[in-house]
């Protein structure tokens, strides 16, 4: 948070003499009445046909093999039938009948090993062989084509699925873990890229993440418990529990649930964040959000606020005894043997490092943030895990069915075709009604996500900020449907004229019901920066003359020209959603020139510590005056005194102190209504 001051199917062939195209060093999987065999000797290819290890393969199906070094030949027998091969001959003798194979048993490495041909002629096997995905499946009954093609499918889907998030991976540097199942039925579960860049450590299925909102649906989970025991109803006040909140007596545990409380959002109180090193328990929290002030009348809309899951941690401690995740840990985690699963503040070594960042990642601490969001987003999983909640969940085994219509009934709208049940997100795909929910920190991100009638289950954890998840969730489902999907391609630099990135500059409308009513852009260093009102500033990369992306996030910005040339607006694309940004015409202004000697300024020039590791640089170049915050870009400065500087696209001002002796010891930055006072290094 401190960093945020300145998002086929292939058909088996049931053939024997194949002509494949395919490398004979590369592993064959074998499968024998739908169970992998896994032999100490593996099959492979030679002159287009598939050769497999007889002794291992038909002791593994119960037949007795003897072997005869004087002729050179192989008795195989079981129950009344018994087949007699020899090194070299392609004659074969099955219970006395002479049959022909088109080729022969070979020796190698002192094994016997034969075609697929023979497999079928002399033991009446069923053999299924997939070219393109290496696996041999064997049956002994004839008649089971359909579980060969539905091995088949499952195989060609879970190739689609991994060389997606491969080209993901590799073009979009995304890492993390994906766990995708059917109708209870792994498909994909699977680690990508690095749980640590550093020392090149893979993530795997078991890595875990820290999980942020999506720990909301736990706690919802919680108080549906603890309803479901009648010790509290979803319609008492917030007051009955928690007195110490002033507009407890209006709002409901419901309306807490379901994001309608009006209730400000703690992890954006610039002053509990200054202070963050020194919570360590929910109640700590409550006193800085007791007394603020509604956003609105509770119950008259939704406002997603992770103040209202922090009360929900601490109603849960209230009523049951024990804190939130003990609750949790007992009546959840541990019946579902989610043995790596919990809260990061108390017991949490995560298995990854978060990061930051969206081609270029670089590490960030993420442990603030996770430290005081308690009920709200600080708890840890695996994708294995989740998978096990997921499916306890929707089977009926954490809660009854009246608690779980409660909890995946759309209560408050949240857009359109989109709702908020309790702790879930509940939207319309167009084809099939989503129970999901995301969950974003720093420098980590997850999406849990179920299509009951489809009975998919996806999950998706990242140690990467600002991931792209519903982007990446359509993609998943769409391959899944069969429809197909374009890899995702790198994104590359471009130069561009500055006379065409000028033409960019100027503000647009943004996110107002997010309190984010325009965004500007600028010129500086060369670069086209983008200034969100009350947001993180970032740089946006040309990739055409008017599509650019960022490194932030998975963010990309494409520029409406129209016939006369001019900038009318531009698509904003974030999470698999657009936006129309139209551009805002204001009336020119005079500025009012402060003419101040430029020596002035070089004696604030230096660096100015607002946190730990974070620092302002104050500077200067040709004359102008320039700040920048550790991680972000630099801004332009405007001097109103010799002493005070603004820069009113980000609500910046900057001034400073001396100390007895006329020394500048002191930054004091004011931004958002918030004072910062940063000591000189």
């Amino acid at each position: 948070m401190k960093k945020r001051l300145l998002s086929l199917i292939l058909a088996f062939t049931l053939i024997f003499n194949l002509s494949l195209s395919v490398l004979a060093n590369e592993a064959i999987d074998i499968f024998f009445n739908g169970e992998e065999l896994t032999l100490a000797d593996g099959a492979y290819l030679e002159e287009g046909r598939v050769m497999v290890p007889i002794r291992h393969l038909v002791e593994a199906m119960g037949y007795q093999v003897e072997w005869d070094g004087g002729s050179r030949s192989v008795l195989v027998s079981k129950g009344d039938r018994e087949v007699s091969l020899k090194i070299g001959s392609s004659k074969l003798l099955v219970n006395g009948e002479e049959l022909e194979l088109s080729t022969g048993p070979v020796l190698k490495n002192s094994r016997t090993y034969i075609p697929l041909e023979l497999l079928s002629k002399a033991f009446d096997l069923v053999i299924g062989w997939d070219n393109k995905h290496r696996i041999l499946n064997i049956t002994e009954e004839k008649l089971n084509t359909e579980e060969i093609f539905k091995l088949s499918q499952e195989a060609a889907l879970r190739e689609k699925l991994d060389e997606y998030l491969t080209a993901l991976r590799n073009n979009r540097n995304f890492q993390g873990s994906v766990l995708i199942a059917k109708d209870g039925e792994l498909i994909l579960s699977k680690g990508y890229g690095y749980s640590d860049v550093d020392q090149l450590t893979e993530n795997k299925a078991q890595t875990k993440f820290a999980i942020g909102s999506v720990t909301k649906q736990f706690v919802a989970a919680g108080i549906l418990m603890l309803e479901e025991e009648g010790l509290l109803s979803l319609e008492d006040p917030v007051s009955k529990y928690i007195p110490e909140l002033t507009h407890g007596d209006s709002i409901t545990l419901h309306q807490l649930l379901t994001h309608s409380s009006g209730l400000v959002n703690f992890t954006e109180i610039a002053e509990l964040l200054m202070v963050s090193e020194e919570i360590d328990s929910p109640w700590q929290v409550l006193d800085y959000v007791k007394d603020k002030d509604l956003m609105f009348k509770a119950g008259e809309k939704f406002s997603y606020s992770n103040t209202n899951y922090l009360l929900l941690d601490l109603i849960i401690e209230r009523v049951s005894g024990v804190s939130c995740s003990q609750f949790l840990k007992e009546n959840i985690f541990e019946p579902l043997k989610m043995d790596n699963t919990g809260f990061v503040y108390e017991d949490g070594h995560l298995d990854a490092t978060a990061y930051a960042g969206h081609l270029d990642v670089v590490p960030v601490d993420d442990e603030m943030v996770l430290k005081i969001a308690f009920g709200a987003g600080s708890m840890y999983s695996t994708v294995e895990d989740l998978y096990r909640w997921n499916q306890a969940l929707f089977n009926g085994g954490v809660l009854k069915a009246e608690s779980l219509e409660k909890a995946f009934a759309p209560h408050v709208e949240v857009s359109e075709g989109v709702h908020y049940g309790y702790g879930w997100m509940i939207g319309d795909l167009g084809f099939e009604k989503d129970i999901s929910h995301g969950g974003n920190t720093i420098g980590f991100t997850a999406e849990i996500s179920r299509l009951e009638e489809l009975g998919l289950d996806l999950i998706i954890l990242s140690n990467k900020g600002a991931v792209n998840t519903s982007d990446i969730k359509a993609s998943i489902f769409r391959i899944i449907l069969g429809e197909e999907v374009e890899l995702p391609e790198p994104m590359e630099v471009i130069e561009l004229e500055d006379a065409i990135l000028d033409r960019y500059v100027g503000k647009y409308e943004f996110f107002p019901e997010l309190g984010t009513s325009y965004i500007e852009l600028v010129r500086a260093d060369g670069k086209l920066l983008a200034y969100p009102e009350n947001r993180p500033a970032f740089e946006l990369y040309p990739q055409s003359e008017t599509k650019f992306f960022t490194t932030l996030g998975d963010i990309v910005i494409e520029f409406i020209i129209e016939e006369d040339g001019s900038v009318s607006s531009f698509n904003y694309t974030e999470s698999a959603l657009t936006r129309v940004c139209k551009r805002i015409v204001e009336e020119e202004r005079e500025e009012e020139v402060v003419d101040i000697d430029p020596a002035v300024f070089e004696d604030y020039v230096g660096e100015y510590e607002i946190f730990p590791e974070i620092v302002i640089k104050f500077f200067t170049e040709e004359g102008k005056v320039y700040a920048q915050i550790t991680g972000q870009p630099s801004f332009e400065l405007t001097p109103v005194s010799e002493n005070e500087f603004v820069n009113k696209m980000i609500d910046a001002n900057i001034s400073f102190a001396r100390d007895e002796e006329g020394k500048v010891v002191e930054l004091i930055l004011k931004q958002l209504g918030v004072e910062y006072r940063c000591k000189r290094l």
